[in-house]
């Protein structure tokens, strides 16, 4: 965060903005600017200090080469994964299959729990692989089984990302339970409870969409894969362009962007949905999609440092 830094020589003062930042695992470095001898209002602080996070973001990139991770870190993820799919190249495709199906099922179950399904993973697990539905609301039941047929879909394409793929992947998660909404953009305007921010007004969704893929092009050319899946989940729960399923759309098209550049897929854990909503909420306060990269290579990590190894 930064923050006013006043120091005294003699009689006069001179102040600084300064913030403190990570430069490495274990390693911090702090930037300042000077701004003048005389203490800025509130207001003149805040557009000061809007100005400097914009510098030293510009540093960072010249530094490390990336905007949210470090070098250390990007080679500690890019390791992970490599190893991970040396590991999954070795299993029979009985093996791979299980593999696959268990993460599904688990993703189907935190995904819809986070935003207030019913069903328990075992209730999933049944329903995904065993066609049986347990005795709960048929929305949920329903959304469960669209989960799965997008996960599948992802699996089988590598398409651009666009608007008109992010409408296919709405209309398909929702066309069984919300046939009105479906593969829509929103037509009324909507709120996040909760959040410090206003969502996109539903008249203004076009455009802003249109900047999204705008600046979407801009960023995957300088971004990680796992900071462009945080980049691109942000800014679209920031537009909340649909009606409904902002938050299921925005992990799956978070995880289609890993897909695309060969990651494995991050499952964001139901018991983790409030560090989960502060990443997103603290994206929001410093414009930046670095909170939510940060919490990505946390269960990145988690899952697959040590997954299929015996």
């Amino acid at each position: 965060m930064v923050y006013l830094v006043e120091s005294k020589r003699g009689a006069k003062a001179y102040f600084y903005l300064a913030e403190n930042l990570r430069v490495s695992s274990g390693k911090r470095r702090q930037f300042r600017k000077y701004i003048g001898t005389e203490k800025p209002s509130k207001a003149r602080l805040e557009i000061l200090a809007s100005g400097f996070k914009k510098e030293i973001e510009d540093e960072k990139n010249k530094l490390f080469g990336y905007h949210y991770l470090f070098p250390d870190e990007i080679e500690n993820v890019d390791k992970i994964n490599s190893g991970f799919r040396e590991r999954y190249k070795r299993l029979n495709p009985t093996e791979k299959e299980q593999f696959s199906q268990n993460f599904v099922n688990v993703f189907v179950y935190n995904s819809n729990s986070i935003e207030g399904s019913t069903l328990t993973p075992r209730e999933v697990a049944l329903l995904l692989q065993e066609d049986i539905a347990p005795n709960k609301p048929l929305e949920d039941v329903l959304e469960a089984k669209s989960a799965q047929k997008v996960l599948k879909y992802l699996e089988g394409t590598k398409e651009e990302f666009s608007q008109e793929f992010l409408l296919k992947l709405h209309e398909l998660y929702f066309k069984d339970t919300k046939p009105f909404i479906a593969g829509k953009f929103k037509t009324k305007d909507n709120v996040v409870q909760g959040a410090a921010f206003e969502t996109t007004p539903a008249r203004y969704v076009l455009t802003d969409m249109k900047l999204y893929f705008k600046d979407y092009g801009k960023a995957r050319e300088n971004l990680h894969p796992l900071e462009l899946a945080a980049w691109v989940h942000w800014r679209l729960e920031r537009i909340h362009p649909f009606q409904d399923g902002n938050g299921r759309i925005g992990r799956v098209v978070m995880n289609y962007i890993l897909h695309k550049s060969d990651y494995q897929l991050i499952d964001i854990k139901t018991k983790e949905k409030q560090r989960y909503f502060n990443a997103l909420k603290k994206c929001d306060r410093e414009n930046s999609a670095e909170a939510l990269a940060r919490l990505l290579v946390k269960r990145f990590t988690a899952q697959y440092k040590n997954a299929l190894k015996k």
